[in-house]
């Protein structure tokens, strides 16, 4: 995974999981992108833990290139109840599905 750094997303809030969650900024895209993992931390709890949502293509058949310097956040965009994280890298905005949170 390439680790970066995106500070647009520093601060932004998601819910997921019946908890609501600060994104940190770190950002580990993975090897192919079709996997990005977002360091977060619980905000409605006192233990304020910290995790990584996980974020996938799902059937989409274009990834992001991880090794694109230009690649950055987008915003998210909630369809029913699932959350998407979407990542622009010209020309193209990718759209990530959340799958799922790891806790460190």
């Amino acid at each position: 995974m390439a680790e970066t750094e995106w500070p647009e997303i520093k601060g932004k809030e998601l819910e997921y999981g019946d908890h609501t969650w600060e994104l940190t900024g770190t950002v580990d895209v993975g090897n192919t992108g079709e996997i990005i993992a977002v360091e977060a931390k619980q905000t409605d709890d006192v233990r304020q833990r910290n995790a990584m949502l996980r974020f996938g293509l799902g059937d989409q058949s274009a990834s992001l290139n991880p090794g694109n310097p230009r690649s950055r956040f987008h915003g998210f965009e909630q369809e029913g109840d699932t959350q998407y994280l979407l990542v622009k890298a010209e020309p193209k905005v990718y759209r990530y599905e959340i799958q799922g949170i790891s806790y460190e």
